[in-house]
């Protein structure tokens, strides 16, 4: 395939000399037949004036023959320049399409680093224009350092590479994973005349082989849950039950006005509440280990945000947090389960209060997206505190992972799942020592019945 138009007018070159020498080479030899025709002083009888005209006939005869034999080439000539012209317009035009028609993006680059061809994807994927001139590596934006430096590499020192992940956030604020693949361009004669740099958005593909990935891990863990919570939830109950019956042996021998009583009383609500804490991490295993059904009826979504936000009220301030709500017009409703969105609420703000030891202000927004013709609500929680880990960010779904001392690393995980059976989504965007931002996106109760999408936030 042709390169770029140089090629073209290198063609034109080309058939342009072939027919200016045969032009150059049919007037010289008109001109030799003139200068050789033969000059009499006149006829010295009839048979030699016959032979004479004789002869400048067949001269006449061997000039408009030389002519024609001239014309025919340059016709031929032309004809073969034009439709080779034609036919390379064809291949180019057939070849762009078939690279404009391409899902993946598409670049190819000289051996100077000059970019000769962009396709539409590769425009699209990474927001630059692929009409000439195209811009040069160092014009491209910082955001694509990552992608720059495989392709210098490739270019310098010749390594280059395949499926190789990096990520950039675009103009829409949209954080991208670009997947590259660099390899060398060679011509007819085998020689190196640059690169081919194939690039393809798999931020969708990404996370759902990271949403399978955290789906067996649930899996696991729930399975391993349900036999430990069955093994500890009968001999807790007996526990619990003996301690009842133990308290009221113990208070009907030690009256409870004295100070052993109060002492033994103690005892007995540090016991009561110790087993009160084992059954709810039971529970939590349990429900964890198989999905509940849901009671699917419309729920307003700001409704259980501000009953979560009553029930935590009073120990956000005595933790000296404000929580303040940015809530739309109206109360978007969604198809679920009411107790169970209460509780990711819940789970969610009880992590932010968490990771604000001394205070400051949790935001709870909301809002109506859309995205392929369906309606989502998306609430936003973003707290001021501690923040996450960039490394901690891919496991913070997975059960039993917890940076805390006293976590239990089920709150989160369960609340995904929550939202996962209604069809939605959690992400999460964090920075250590800014806070972090989760946002739930669920889809809106009229456009449920379409069937389950990917939300987006």
């Amino acid at each position: 395939m042709l390169r770029s138009q140089q090629e073209m007018r290198l063609f034109g070159q080309r058939y342009g000399a072939i027919f200016a020498g045969l032009a150059i080479a049919a007037a010289l030899l008109i001109i030799l037949l003139i200068l050789n025709f033969p000059r009499t002083q006149g006829p010295t009888s009839a048979l030699d004036a016959l032979r004479q005209v004789g002869a400048d006939w067949i001269l006449a005869l061997i000039i408009f023959a030389l002519l024609c034999i001239t014309a025919t080439a340059a016709a031929v000539t032309a004809y073969s320049y034009f439709a080779t012209k034609e036919k390379l317009a064809k291949v180019q035009t057939t070849a762009r399409a078939i690279l404009e028609s391409l899902v993946g993006g598409v670049l190819t680059l000289d051996t100077d680093g000059g970019m000769t061809i962009i396709n539409r994807a590769a425009s699209q994927i990474l927001e630059i224009d692929s009409a000439p001139p195209y811009p040069d590596l160092d014009e491209l934006p910082e955001k694509y350092r990552q992608l720059v430096g495989l392709i210098r590499k490739a270019l310098n020192a010749r390594q280059y590479v395949q499926d190789q992940d990096s990520v950039f956030v675009n103009s829409r604020n949209q954080q991208i994973v670009l997947r590259t693949s660099i390899s060398e361009q060679v011509d007819e004669a085998g020689e190196r005349v640059g690169i081919v740099v194939l690039v393809k958005d798999v931020s969708n593909l990404v996370m759902m082989e990271s949403e399978l990935r955290k789906r067996d891990r649930l899996a696991a863990a729930g399975t391993l849950a349900a036999g430990v919570a069955h093994e500890i939830r009968n001999p807790l109950s007996a526990l619990e039950l003996n301690i009842r019956l133990l308290r009221d042996e113990v208070t009907g021998i030690c009256p409870a006005g004295g100070d052993a009583g109060s002492d033994i009383e103690g005892y007995f609500e540090i016991l009561s509440a110790e087993t009160r804490r084992l059954n709810r991490i039971t529970s939590n295993f349990l429900q964890l280990s198989r999905a509940e059904p849901l009671a699917r009826v419309r729920v307003g979504v700001h409704q259980a945000v501000t009953q979560v936000a009553r029930l935590v009220n009073r120990e956000a301030e005595e933790k000296s947090i404000s929580l303040v709500l940015d809530l739309v017009s109206g109360d978007p409703e969604v198809l679920g389960d009411s107790t169970k969105l209460e509780q990711v609420c819940l789970n969610i703000l009880i992590n932010a209060m968490q990771a604000m030891p001394t205070g400051g202000v949790i935001n709870v927004a909301s809002r109506i997206d859309w995205s392929d013709g369906r309606k989502f609500v998306n609430l936003a929680f973003a707290d001021q505190g501690v923040g996450i880990a960039p490394e901690n960010l891919p496991r913070l779904f997975d059960p039993y992972f917890t940076t805390r001392l006293d976590g239990t690393g089920l709150g989160l995980a369960i609340a995904d799942r929550i939202v996962t059976d209604h069809g939605g989504k959690i992400l999460v965007e964090s920075m250590v020592g800014r806070g972090t931002v989760v946002k739930v996106c669920l889809p809106m109760a009229d456009e449920d019945a379409r069937g389950a999408k990917e939300p987006v936030a």
